[in-house]
């Protein structure tokens, strides 16, 4: 098992509601709730759930575009590191300020400000829409460059070829550097927003749902050029999208969240083949058969989807399961190893 480029710890996210005269803070919108994650090197670990679950917040947060509000997100750092500060954090308070010390160059969540420019050569994100991620007033060659110029990264004399260079990779040409975005087609101007996600030379990409716009026909040439990328450039991907299929194709790994919380986490086959917790099932149950003839049956959830304000205690799902127990509405459960590296959260799952 190689080791973890991303190393999460407890992450959590919440968004304060204020209200009042005096707009004083009054309850949290729990968008990521204890999430603990280990996306590991030259891997694509899929993110899937329901539109509201947490998932592009989850990939933010690693970002840092939204500050994390606790927790701890480990930037390329051994196990041994790792667990050596994570046991001086749970010891006395001599240890624990050794430990705060030592975050500060380890933790994502903790860097300061020129640390985290530095950082931002190696992480990068290819965001869903590209009409609204791309400056519409840029050329393409500006729009490439620019991560360039920010990090001073190539002399003005080698910007052209490098910039050209980029375009090559996503299969755009030196005629489309002085165009603007709008003279492209959705498929042709997500290869621009990828090719300036690569000009820093990442190590890891989150990809926000960025096939999700574009037609099916597109939607396979972007996957195939971003698997090759992959495998080229030995990149890591955080591959957030609603799309199981389009999961299934890329990723080696896929990640269920629901309401701030994983799930499940298992390699991409085994959750298609043996997933364990009810919610899972109930996705992948969901996915449409292209077989008329092919009678599946469709598990379909009760009620709404709880308000993240007030999730509900215990398992979060356990308002919308037909497997629920006593002990699911009183005890939030861990995730557990249900072998070959198959973890899920449920307190029933033998059952299921």
């Amino acid at each position: 098992m190689s080791e973890a480029l991303i190393d999460i710890r407890q992450l959590k996210k919440y968004y304060p509601v204020r209200g009042g005269v005096f707009k004083r803070h009054i309850a949290d919108v729990k968008a990521v709730d204890d999430v603990d994650l280990k996306i590991r090197k030259g891997e694509c670990l899929g993110l899937v759930g329901e539109s509201g679950c947490g998932k592009t917040t989850l990939g933010k947060a690693i970002l840092r575009l939204h500050p994390a509000t606790e927790g701890r997100i480990y930037y390329n750092q051994t196990r041994d590191n790792i667990e050596e500060v994570e046991a001086m954090l749970a010891s006395g308070n001599g240890k624990r300020e050794k430990a705060k010390r030592l975050l500060a160059d380890m933790d994502i969540t903790r860097m300061n400000r020129q640390k985290m420019t530095e950082l931002r050569k190696k992480i990068q994100i290819v965001f869903q829409d590209p009409s609204n991620s791309l400056d519409p007033r840029m050329l393409v060659k500006k729009i490439v460059a620019e991560p360039l110029i920010i990090h001073k990264m190539v002399t003005a004399g080698e910007m052209d070829d490098h910039v050209l260079e980029i375009l090559n990779r996503v299969g755009l040409a030196k005629t489309h550097m002085m165009r603007y975005p709008h003279e492209f087609s959705g498929g042709q101007r997500q290869r621009i927003a990828i090719a300036r996600a690569l000009a820093t030379n990442p190590d890891f990409i989150l990809m926000d749902e960025p096939t999700s716009a574009l037609d099916v026909s597109v939607q396979s040439q972007i996957l195939n050029l971003l698997k090759k990328l992959q495998e080229d450039m030995s990149l890591t991907y955080l591959f957030v999208t609603h799309h199981l299929l389009v999961v299934k194709y890329i990723s080696n790994r896929i990640a269920v969240m629901y309401l701030g919380k994983i799930v499940e986490l298992s390699k991409s086959r085994e959750l298609f083949e043996r997933s364990l917790h009810p919610y899972s099932k109930a996705l992948l149950s969901a996915i449409p058969q292209p077989d008329p003839f092919t009678k599946k049956e469709r598990i379909i959830l009760t009620g709404d989807v709880p308000n993240p304000l007030n999730p509900p205690r215990g398992c979060r799902f356990h308002p919308r399961c037909s497997y629920v127990k006593e002990i699911c509405k009183e005890v939030i459960p861990e995730l557990e190893d249900a072998g070959n590296g198959h973890m899920v959260s449920c307190h029933r799952w033998k059952d299921i």
